[in-house]
C-alpha cells in the first residue's frame, strides 16, 4: 500500500494487528483510526484495509464517530 508501509510508517501498525488477526482468528475484531482514513486521499488504501480483513472472513462494517458526542458516564 502506498501511504502505509509495514515496518516504515506509524500506519504499519495495522500489518501487525493483521498478523495476530490472521493468526488467532478472533470471532471479532474492534479496529480504531482516523477519519481522514476514509477520506479521498486514503480511500484507496482504505478499500485495501477492508479487502484484508474481508479475505480473511470477516464482515465489515464502518462508521465515523465523534468523541465529543459520547461523555464520560463516570462522571
Amino acid at each position: 500500500m502506498k501511504g502505509i508501509k509495514e515496518g516504515e510508517t506509524r500506519s504499519g501498525l495495522y500489518y501487525e494487528g493483521y498478523k495476530i488477526l490472521k493468526e488467532k482468528r478472533p470471532e471479532y475484531s474492534v479496529i480504531e483510526n482516523v477519519k481522514n482514513l476514509v477520506g479521498k486521499r486514503f480511500k484507496s488504501q482504505f478499500d485495501l484495509i477492508l479487502k484484508d480483513l474481508s479475505d480473511l472472513g470477516y464482515t465489515n462494517y464502518y462508521q465515523v464517530l465523534n468523541a465529543k458526542d459520547y461523555r464520560n458516564s463516570t462522571k
